[in-house]
This record gives C-alpha cells, sequence and structure tokens, in this order.
C-alpha cells in the first residue's frame, strides 16, 4: 500500500536512489581524474587554475559564488542505510559563516548581509593568525544566540570535495582544539560556536538514543526542528541534493520504519498513510510564502522608486516656480 502510495507522488521525478548512485559514481570519476592528474604530471597548469578558481571562489570569500547544501526530503528508505550518518537540527536560522581577516561575518540562507563580530574560529580575529579562513554552514538560534554548525566549505584546509565522514570528523577534531580554547579569551562581542552530534545509521545503539530521546537537549534548549540524513561520501554540494536528506521527526516511523519518542506529535493535517502529500502541500505553502514575500518586496520597490520619482519631480516644479517668481521680481 505504502509503495503505491509513494509512486503515486513521484510527479515524474526519478526514484532518489538512482539519482544518488548516478551523483556518486560522477564524484568517483572527478576523483579518479584528479589522482591521475597528480601522478602523471600532466596538467600541472590546469592545476594551478583551478586552484587559482578556489582561491578566487572561496578564498577571497565572495559570498555571490557560495551557495549552502539544500537537502531533499528522504522519501524512501536507502537501500543500504548503514552508508549514511544523522544529524539532529535545532531550530534556527540556516546561514552561512564567513570568518577571514580578522572578522567574522554571518550571511543569511538568501546571502543577505546579517552581522559582524569576532569569534575564535580561524581568520575570525581572535585566535590564530588572520591569514587563515573558515567558512561554516550552521543554524542560528536567536534564544540561545548560538551558532550551531552543521557542516563546513573549509576550516584551515578546502572541504568541498571531500567526504561528509571525513568533513565531521575533521570538524570534531578543530572544535575540540578551539572548545580548549574558548575559556581563555573573553570579548563583548564573542559569539559561541556549538558542533552539532552526528550519528551513524549502522550504529543501531546510538540511533535509538537519538530517536528515542526527547527532549534531545537539555531543558529543550534549543528545541529539535527535524533530522538531517547526509550519506557518507557525499561531497558538499552548493544547491539542492538527494545525498543530503530531510524529516521532521514525527515522519520518521512512517518513512523509514524506525522509531522515535511518543513526544513528538504529528500536526492536524499529517496522514501516517500517506506522509508525502504532506510533503507536497508544505512545499507549496513555503513556494506560496516565497512569492508572497517576493512580490511584497518588489511593490516596496516600485513604491520607493516612484516616490523617487515623485520627489525629484516636485523639486523641478518648486525650482521652475521659484525662478519664475525671482524673473518676475526682476521685471518689477
Amino acid at each position: 500500500m505504502l509503495q503505491i502510495l509513494y509512486k503515486q507522488n513521484l510527479d515524474g521525478k526519478e526514484r532518489q536512489e538512482i539519482r544518488r548512485t548516478r551523483l556518486l559514481h560522477q564524484q568517483k570519476i572527478k576523483r579518479l581524474e584528479q589522482h591521475d592528474d597528480q601522478r602523471h604530471h600532466k596538467e600541472t597548469h590546469c592545476n594551478e587554475q583551478k586552484g587559482k578558481s578556489y582561491k578566487k571562489k572561496y578564498k577571497n570569500h565572495n559570498i555571490e559564488n557560495i551557495d549552502l547544501q539544500l537537502s531533499e526530503w528522504l522519501k524512501e528508505k536507502p537501500d543500504n542505510f548503514d552508508d549514511w550518518l544523522l544529524v539532529p537540527c535545532p531550530k534556527g536560522q540556516r546561514c552561512l559563516v564567513v570568518a577571514a581577516k580578522g572578522e567574522t561575518k554571518m550571511f543569511s540562507k538568501n546571502k543577505s548581509y546579517r552581522m559582524t563580530f569576532a569569534s575564535l574560529l580561524p581568520g575570525g580575529g581572535i585566535n590564530g593568525s588572520n591569514n587563515d579562513t573558515c567558512i561554516l554552514d550552521c543554524i542560528y538560534n536567536k534564544e540561545m544566540d548560538m551558532f550551531y554548525v552543521l557542516d563546513a566549505l573549509h576550516f584551515s584546509i578546502p572541504l568541498i570535495d571531500c567526504d561528509a565522514e571525513f568533513r565531521f570528523f575533521w570538524l570534531k577534531s578543530k572544535f575540540n582544539e578551539l572548545n580548549e580554547l574558548e575559556d581563555m579569551y573573553k570579548c563583548d562581542n564573542l559569539k559561541s560556536f556549538k558542533l552539532l552530534d552526528y550519528y551513524d545509521m549502522s550504529n543501531e545503539e546510538r540511533l535509538a538514543m537519538a530517536f528515542q530521546r526527547c527532549p534531545l537537549w537539555l531543558d529543550n534548549q534549543p528545541q529539535l526542528d527535524g533530522f538531517l540524513f547526509y550519506h557518507k561520501e557525499s561531497h558538499y554540494v552548493c544547491g539542492t541534493t538527494p545525498l543530503v536528506c530531510w524529516l521532521f521527526p514525527f515522519m520518521v516511523p512512517d518513512v523509514i520504519q524506525m522509531t522515535v519518542s511518543r513526544f513528538y506529535e504529528s500536526p492536524v493535517n499529517y496522514c501516517k498513510q500517506n506522509p508525502w502529500q504532506y510533503m507536497n502541500e508544505f512545499d507549496k505553502e513555503i513556494t506560496i510564502k516565497q512569492l508572497k514575500r517576493k512580490t511584497k518586496q518588489l511593490k516596496e520597490l516600485v513604491q520607493d522608486e516612484q516616490s523617487s520619482e515623485y520627489s525629484t519631480a516636485v523639486e523641478e516644479d518648486q525650482n521652475s516656480y521659484f525662478q519664475i517668481n525671482m524673473d518676475m521680481v526682476g521685471c518689477h
């Protein structure tokens, strides 16, 4: 029954598993080509150009060239869940944090600038050389005034083309070092970063702890938003990818047949027999909200332009009126 319902909700798209296999194959080909280039030293000039391209795109921190990695709904249980990692995500604002040249900046999901502050991150203004660089994929919880780290594009070394398992390992080792230094520095503008725990899907005991413990964090601060599923071999993809997937807690039993805490209640419009309908309706609501927001912004922009044009016209009329009156005075 569930398989029939799922097939009805494909909307003509390929199964996620097929697209995942294709993407992983493309990654392997790319990695083999890079290794082959290095082994035979045939494309030294090309590699130099690649290095320059990376430096221009990420090292110079041009936010216009950097996109966050976005997940898809997990619409079916993967063939081999042992190849996946689980990351519980708190509620908050998804953002990109760039630490470089002695300051740390936060940008929203749509690349809008939000704030500048000091941090212990490499290049962030307090710890280590300001020539270093750190670019993190985070969730900012305003109530806690805390950045929760999901992933990294750069942390002293480029991480874009590293698999998720290595990126998480690298982040954990680096944050262990930062935690030891945190008590040494006191600064009014210093923001804190907390690395989110990840769970290997092959470890049933730890996985059960993540799914069945509620609240997941002390005093339910921050509150859990949902679960991200990362394929262990996935590189950081700037944009949407089926190698990173998302589920709300109440959807886990119905989609991947795993038990979660009974305290994760589902909304009224959620049907356990058809979670994919809820996914589609949720996406439609988000799309409508985005369209309304863009329409509002466009109207405000048009009004500002019209107001500016009106002000200019009024000013020109006033100047003309003043000049005419001055001419009349001159005549008398």
